[in-house]
């Protein structure tokens, strides 16, 4: 079978209920205020919705103020949870879905949102799938596993539905970059975190793995999110790192670069206001005599471009590779180029949480078990 024959034909019922929530009275309020409550009030206010509020229950109300949002007590609004529409802004919802009908809220509602680069825009229709049947039907037989395939077609469905049923029976819950369950690191990695943020990932990397690794790498071409990486090395006292202020890219380049509120969707853009530095990661690598064993890369849409830089380093070290999906030519063209780069890779596709935007693609060469 083609993927064009497993392709479902349904309407966007998450577009319907987009409309509704724009037309109604009630007020509106998310639960949660973490990083998808953020990209999650985003995409609501570009859709015309207006929030009220944020909710979080009592133990974990630390702020008065989230995302231009007062914060609110789950115990304190108990009163209020049949007079409006809440949304759920965690990903891992379902055990919260039962709680707040506990509660006695009656309107409680889960908005998918397929990526934070283009809202609110759809992120992929039938038509681009049948326009590039031909790379997604590619793509789909380099997949090493049932489950991979089964999460490629549950994936782009739900993309272009926005039907969270889809993907839910592939949900394999655990950590992003380093789950515990496969294809975990081992105890000797040299690391190279492409996309260091704030040194979030290699502050779990360090945790994960109790300091038992070689090295890491980390790669943050934003001046404040450096500044921050920075800072979480030294307070963490995390050892063994090298930051440098660099984005991975496919050559040696200044790039225009546009930043957020919260900095987790910055992206490289025509239009950005900062400049930022780029190199390819053979380039960055050679300069460091620096072999790696491993590595993630979570940057916004540019990791077609950063793999395509390092495919010397590939071929030479033969790193397990991470990597997110963020783009929706994304489905074909990372598949095709990590197996294009090196035939003996084995890729493998997981859905680790409720959420269509975090999909994961492992590139293996040793599964360290």
């Amino acid at each position: 079978m083609t993927i064009i024959e497993k392709l479902l034909d349904e309407p966007n019922q998450q577009r319907v209920l987009l409309a509704q929530l724009k037309a109604s009275s009630k007020p509106v309020v998310i639960y949660g205020a973490g990083v998808y409550a953020y990209v999650l009030k985003r995409f609501l206010e570009l859709n015309g919705i207006k929030i009220q509020a944020a909710m979080v229950d009592a133990i974990y109300l630390a702020q008065q103020a989230f995302a231009d949002l007062p914060v609110v007590s789950t115990e304190d609004y108990t009163g209020q949870l049949e007079n409006c529409h809440i949304i759920v802004g965690i990903t891992n919802y379902p055990p919260i879905l039962e709680k707040l009908k506990q509660l006695g809220a009656s309107d409680v509602h889960v908005v998918d949102i397929p990526d934070y680069l283009n809202m609110p825009c759809a992120f992929m229709d039938r038509q681009f799938v049948i326009q590039n049947s031909g790379n997604f039907d590619q793509a789909f037989g380099l997949l090493e596993d049932e489950l991979s395939r089964q999460t490629y077609v549950a994936a782009i469905n739900t993309k272009i539905s926005e039907n969270l049923a889809h993907i839910a029976p592939c949900v394999r819950l655990d950590n992003l970059y380093f789950p515990s369950s496969e294809f975990s690191p081992g105890n000797h990695e040299s690391f190279l975190d492409v996309g260091g943020f704030t040194g979030d990932t290699i502050k779990e990397f360090h945790q994960v793995k109790h300091g038992a690794y070689n090295k890491i790498i980390s790669l943050e071409p934003g001046d404040k999110n450096f500044l921050e990486l920075q800072r979480t090395v030294a307070d963490l006292h995390i050892p063994r790192v090298t930051a440098i202020k660099v984005g991975a890219w496919h050559e040696k380049s200044v790039l225009r670069f546009t930043t957020k509120a919260m900095h987790i969707d910055n992206e490289v853009s025509e239009t950005g206001a900062s400049e930022i530095q780029v190199d390819t990661i053979d380039a960055i690598l050679q300069q460091l005599s620096s072999a790696i064993s491993l590595i993630k890369l979570d940057i916004n849409g540019a990791e077609y471009n950063a793999l395509s830089g390092a495919r010397q380093s590939i071929n030479k070290y033969r790193p397990n590779i991470v990597v997110r999906l963020h783009k929706k030519e994304d489905f074909y063209r990372l598949p095709i180029l990590l197996k294009e780069i090196a035939p003996d890779m084995k890729l493998y596709l997981r859905q680790r949480n409720y959420m269509s935007m975090m999909l994961i693609m492992y590139g293996v060469f040793d599964l360290h078990q």
